[in-house]
């Protein structure tokens, strides 16, 4: 058994849930724990291109019903959720569209957040860093045709030249130029990588992979001002909740049901 397969049955086994043998449910309801109510969350999914309602997101290994269970309980009231250091939020939305101004379909975020003064796009991941991603970008790509940082643009130059990694340098990168061109008069833009990690992720080489493409990743854009970006796995993000009083309930649901090894 492969390493994703390995971390497929640890999940499904830490979660209870009833599923088919690929990990599906019946219904994307059954995926969502307690406080996370499916009509709060439902339209986002239903309006994205991807269809992940109906189909990924039955999946008990599914990083959009990670996002969801994280913070579609803030979903109506997001002024009382707390991330990166900001609270004060406006609106929570999930897979959000952010045009990079190029044509075809937009990259999608899986969680964006906004205030009066700030812009949060979170893009999640759960299994996925343990397969390996080639970039790819389409010959639209130019430097004339997109707004776009000189330290952004030179990333993106040489990530085309990446082989297949853990890391997809090239979804992140999209993710930026969407927001770069979506909020241009926003001073305040944070790009966020939330990922998942099992428990004893030191013991496997795909995390250490994954963690020094992240740092090379980080270290070629840490000048850039305009949309500025972070890494965070989730077990830290679960871990700064469970000290605040309004999130330590929801944190504790979490890490019951994602925290495993694998």
């Amino acid at each position: 058994m492969n390493l994703v397969d390995r971390a497929k049955q640890a999940l499904w086994k830490k979660s209870g849930l009833k599923h088919d043998h690929k990990g599906y449910l019946a219904n994307p309801e059954g995926n969502l724990l307690s406080g996370v109510i499916p009509e709060m969350i439902k339209g986002d999914y239903v309006k994205g291109s991807g269809h992940e309602w109906t189909g990924k997101f039955r999946a008990i290994h599914s990083s959009a019903a990670l996002a969801a269970n994280t913070f579609g309980r803030w979903k109506i009231e997001p002024s009382r959720l707390t991330f990166a250091g900001y609270t004060g939020f406006n609106k929570l939305n999930f897979e959000d569209k952010c045009s990079t101004g190029l044509g075809g379909t937009p990259p999608h975020l899986d969680v964006l957040l906004q205030s009066t003064d700030t812009v949060i796009g979170i893009e999640s991941k759960l299994l996925e860093p343990l397969s390996l991603t080639k970039p790819k970008f389409s010959a639209s790509y130019t430097r004339d045709r997109l707004c776009c940082e000189d330290e952004w643009w030179a990333l993106l130059e040489s990530v085309r030249q990446w082989p297949a990694s853990h890391l997809d340098a090239a979804q992140l990168i999209k993710h930026y130029l969407g927001l770069r061109h979506s909020y241009p008069d926003v001073n305040d833009v944070l790009l966020e990588y939330l990922f998942w990690k099992p428990l004893n992720a030191e013991n496997f080489d795909e995390y250490k992979r994954h963690a020094e493409d992240l740092e090379i990743f980080k270290n070629a854009i840490q000048n850039s001002d305009k949309v500025r970006f972070k890494a965070l796995d989730y077990l830290q993000l679960w871990d700064e909740w469970e000290k605040d009083q309004n999130m330590a309930e929801h944190a504790k649901l979490l890490k019951k049901r994602y925290c495993v090894e694998i």
